[in-house]
């Protein structure tokens, strides 16, 4: 993925299509880009907690670099299109929110609809095709302000992501990082194991 491409390129590229979700986080990501004057993100200069699991957070993890991978994304599981971006360098943070209901347009229920069917005949493709333009023109000019709501605010900026041992689980043999690892009598063993062993949810 070449990094020269322009931010909806970029996310395109890595979400495979356009859909509504992907746009707004596109909008989310360069308003942040601009707001706390930052590029995008190299070796964890950059902290994203997101609290949705939905398209948008492909356009974070594209635009601005924050990624599982390199252990600046941190997922809230609360179900919210809420993102609170954070820079190391500059010392700030900014939490930014969608508005409920900026993006109740008639066309996005449609398109919700078509979406949730399995398959599709010609002429709703093609209707569906006709629909992302409308949703894109709507989301990527409507003023700012209609789209999201945020604030600066204070964060304890975490840790930056560190290499942990890799331990072998006593019953299926397999690699299990040591912090999400359980000893027990029987030995090591990783989250399945445990839970199969009537051990609790968590870590």
């Amino acid at each position: 993925m070449c990094k020269n491409m322009p931010p909806l390129e970029l996310a395109i590229q890595f979400h495979g299509h356009i859909c509504p979700g992907l746009l707004i986080g596109v909008r989310v990501a360069e308003f942040v880009q601009k707001h706390l004057d930052i590029s995008q993100d190299y070796d964890e200069e950059l902290v994203a907690i997101v609290e949705t699991d939905s398209c948008g957070v492909d356009a974070i993890q594209a635009i601005l670099g924050c990624t599982f991978g390199k252990g600046n994304l941190i997922f809230n599981d609360y179900g919210k299109s809420v993102y609170t971006i954070a820079s190391r360098e500059k010392g700030r943070a900014v939490r930014v929110a969608q508005r409920f209901g900026a993006t109740a347009f008639k066309e996005s229920e449609r398109f919700r609809q078509l979406n949730r069917k399995e398959s599709l005949n010609e002429e709703e493709t093609a209707e569906k095709e006709n629909l992302i333009g409308v949703l894109f023109e709507k989301i990527m000019t409507m003023p700012l302000d209609e789209l999201i709501t945020w604030e600066d605010i204070e964060l304890k900026m975490p840790g930056k992501a560190q290499i942990h041992a890799t331990l072998q689980c006593a019953d299926c043999g397999e690699g299990v990082m040591e912090t999400r690892s359980h000893k027990t009598e029987a030995g090591i063993l990783c989250i399945p194991c445990y839970q199969n062993r009537g051990g609790g949810s968590g870590v």
